[in-house]
């Protein structure tokens, strides 16, 4: 539930939706830190990748839709990381493997 909130959508209220709101939410979240640890390992690893022009990271299936608390859907959610991945490295290559454990960033 977000605040300010009107008196229509309290009379509206679907507990239902609201869940499924806070779930949506927190994927989105779940996202965004899998993209911050992406980057975060891209930045430490990008001397040893100058000369090949490609960045592997093999953590996507141990981050996407993993976890004890994690009720990501992992073939829902993947395209959406990928494209946030195409924001982020403009005009780069996004690979991903056929058994989609890693993820290739191409930018030679």
């Amino acid at each position: 539930m977000k605040f300010p909130i009107t008196r229509e959508i309290l009379q509206t209220y679907n507990h239902v939706k609201e869940e499924e709101e806070l779930i949506e939410e927190e994927n989105q979240k779940k996202i965004t830190q899998y993209l911050d640890r992406l980057c975060k390992e891209f930045k430490q690893c990008m001397p040893s990748n100058v000369k090949t022009k490609k960045f592997v990271w093999h953590n996507l299936r141990g981050s996407i839709g993993h976890g004890q608390s994690s009720k990501i859907k992992y073939d829902e959610y993947l395209p959406q990381f990928i494209e946030k991945l195409k924001e982020i490295f403009i005009g780069c290559d996004i690979i991903i493997d056929p058994l989609k454990t890693y993820i290739i960033i191409d930018w030679s």
